[in-house]
């Protein structure tokens, strides 16, 4: 069968297997397409938790990180994929991988957009087509975030005209070429459409699987530090927690918080803003007994009161594993307030606001140590003080959330010189960190991408 014949049948069978609810569709009669015509059904397209939301954003980068190892045993058994993938070497990458899972949603997103535009907007729809326009936007450009920081360099406005950025897909006509843009133009795209969804969105909403206001900012916060833009960081982070700033007190079971049960935090706690969840497709870290076990050296920093050290982690074979996920057995990448008070910590110290920086870390810190002995807040002496012990709890807070390879690329174009080591049969492998830490493009896409 030629591609042109192909076509009609993959997007038939895409827009069903997206949407699964055929309450809301109208078939037509060769039961080939399902085409959403009213508000109701983009609204369900949206609502689709399992394509939106879960098992959705990049594993490789953090399978790429330093927050975990592979025992000899387990890295023996992993097969060549896996063990090529540790150490950072990829020959064979194929579907379902990366790319493909966080494009669902962005498919789902660009569906609803021109499905509004066929609708159009009347009195009658305009609030319940505002709020689908504002999702549509923000899905779109939380996704683009998340493959830019995998598939293309650090943001750097030296060089962002020039350097490769991903393929902006901006519709769901399968015969529309894939370009990839520059990394400039991929930034100014996730922050337009992030912009437009606020002013489209509520400002809070009561199920974490959909965005709002407060998701929009905090989604700016994390882009904009990933870029090194540190006051409109801090802005963003600021306007986010004017809106929620709940923090859970690990001291206190009513919080969802237990250091004895399999999983230590409910799902959809009270610091979520915004729900996603890691994809498993390349995830050499996170297997419940049989998963990569915690750096050593990162352990060791947590302190004797601090409650992370059992609700984190579970001793496994004289090493630990991670169990301190906001989304019970799969990893938790969305947005947190924990995460934002570590944003505006980190922005303030580096724009010289280091008592305030101290200030929001030791608040953080707070809801965290066992409050059975007194807390001593942690102080600095300087700005480079205060910057390494805010980015050590920030790493040592946001464990295994998707965002510790892009710390390492955005640090190292400050001068940290943050170098990821493995160790394997008494060879060392170093991942070199003056070059640009890059996924590179799914195998079976290589030809279709330009």
């Amino acid at each position: 069968m030629k591609l042109k014949q192909l076509v009609p049948l993959m997007v038939s069978l895409v827009i069903l297997l997206f949407v699964r609810c055929t309450d809301y569709l109208d078939i037509k009669n060769d039961n080939r397409y399902a085409l959403a015509t009213t508000i109701k059904h983009l609204q369900a397209f949206l609502n689709n938790n399992s394509i939106m939301n879960d098992r959705v954003t990049p594993s490789m980068t953090e399978n790429w990180a330093d927050d975990y190892f592979l025992i000899p045993s387990m890295y023996e058994e992993g097969g060549s994929i896996m063990q090529n993938m540790y150490i950072w070497k990829i020959d064979l990458y194929n579907y379902q991988n990366d790319w493909s899972a966080a494009h669902r949603p962005i498919f789902n997103a660009n569906y609803c957009l021109e499905g509004l535009q066929k609708i159009g907007r009347t009195d009658e729809n305009k609030g319940q087509y505002d709020r689908i326009l504002g999702e549509a936007l923000f899905y779109r450009a939380y996704y683009y975030q998340q493959l830019v920081w995998s598939f293309a360099p650090v943001y750097d406005e030296a060089t962002a005209k020039q350097d490769v950025g991903i393929v902006l897909k901006m519709d769901t006509d399968f015969n529309t070429p894939s370009i990839r843009d520059n990394v400039q133009n991929c930034y100014a795209q996730i922050i337009n459409d992030t912009k437009q969804a606020i002013a489209l969105l509520p400002t809070k909403v009561t199920n974490p699987n959909q965005p709002s206001k407060e998701a929009g900012y905090a989604l700016l916060a994390r882009l904009y530090l990933s870029m090194r833009s540190y006051e409109l960081a801090l802005k963003y982070a600021q306007l986010a927690l004017s809106i929620k700033s709940d923090l859970m007190d690990y001291n206190n079971p009513d919080d969802g918080v237990s250091s004895t049960q399999a999983f230590s935090f409910k799902k959809y706690n009270s610091e979520t803003i915004f729900y996603s969840e890691m994809n498993g497709y390349q995830g050499n870290m996170y297997v419940s007994g049989f998963g990569g076990r915690i750096d050593t050296v990162l352990h060791a920093t947590y302190h004797v009161n601090d409650l992370r050290r059992t609700i984190f982690f579970n001793p496994l074979e004289n090493y630990y594993e991670f169990k301190g996920s906001y989304a019970l057995n799969n990893l938790f990448t969305g947005l947190a307030t924990d995460e934002l008070f570590l944003i505006q910590a980190e922005c303030k110290v580096r724009l010289n606001d280091i008592n305030g920086g101290m200030q929001d870390l030791n608040h953080l810190l707070k809801h965290r140590f066992d409050h059975a002995v007194p807390f001593i807040a942690l102080t600095a002496s300087d700005q480079l003080n205060a910057l390494r012990i805010i980015l050590l709890e920030r790493r040592k807070e946001l464990l295994y959330r998707g965002l510790r390879f892009i710390d390492i690329k955005r640090l190292n174009k400050e001068g940290f010189q943050i170098a990821i080591k493995r160790k394997i049969r008494e060879k060392e492998y170093v991942l070199d960190p003056n070059i640009d830490l890059v996924v590179p493009i799914p195998t079976d896409l290589k030809s279709f991408i330009k």
